[in-house]
């Protein structure tokens, strides 16, 4: 899965171009229900190598993203590189508001959670 390359900001949270209006209409969907969604979406390759580190994986390039202390991809392989995944804030365990929320709605809207990580959802779920 690739992304247009091209970067647009919804809501705060910054991802390609190609899932701008899925993205707005979730979003939009969630502040009817009474919850506002904030998050994080696109990163560069440097953040990625950035956040490898800070995570504590043991090699930045070959480490499995589980080895890290957060499970964090080897750069070059994640989906917010793309800006096609998405880190919701709130999100860090199910039983959250933001976690039951999109569990409930994100797939109407072609979002889906990666299952090691309540807090990261996707185009493909990884």
């Amino acid at each position: 899965i690739s992304g247009s390359g091209s970067q647009v900001t919804v809501g705060g949270i910054t991802v390609d171009a190609s899932i701008a209006p899925q993205l707005e209409a979730m979003l939009n969907a969630a502040r009817a229900d009474g919850l506002v969604l904030t998050g994080s979406g696109w990163r560069s390759n440097a953040r990625q190598i950035q956040l490898r580190t800070i995570n504590g994986c043991p090699d930045v390039w070959n480490s499995s993203p589980s080895s890290c202390r957060v499970p964090t991809a080897i750069p070059g392989t994640s989906n917010h590189e793309r800006g096609l995944a998405i880190d919701f804030d709130n999100c860090s365990w199910r039983g959250s508001a933001c976690y039951i929320w999109l569990a409930n709605n994100a797939s109407g809207f072609g979002f889906y959670n990666l299952p090691s990580e309540p807090w990261h959802w996707s185009v493909n779920g990884k």
